[in-house]
């Protein structure tokens, strides 16, 4: 999993895995899921990170919590 945030676009991204994209689904105004074929999450974006989360916060995105384990994840950042 990688997680980065760009400052100009003011987005966070998260990879789950690389892969082909077959759809994009938007969860929520301004997050968006790509998926692949069999519909496993490829990458999340989140657009208007600031507004969302503070402008303190970010351009400092931190892992929390991390928890894998049967093909779950959870991440609190």
């Amino acid at each position: 999993m990688k997680i980065t945030y760009d400052p100009y676009a003011d987005a966070l991204s998260i990879a789950f895995k690389e892969g082909k994209v077959k759809k994009t689904i938007e969860i929520a105004p301004e997050v968006n899921l790509d998926v692949d074929a069999k519909e496993r999450p490829l990458y999340l974006e989140i657009l208007g990170v600031r507004e969302k989360i503070g402008k303190v916060n970010a351009e400092e995105v931190t892992m929390k919590n991390i928890f894998i384990g049967k093909g779950k994840s959870v991440v609190t950042v």
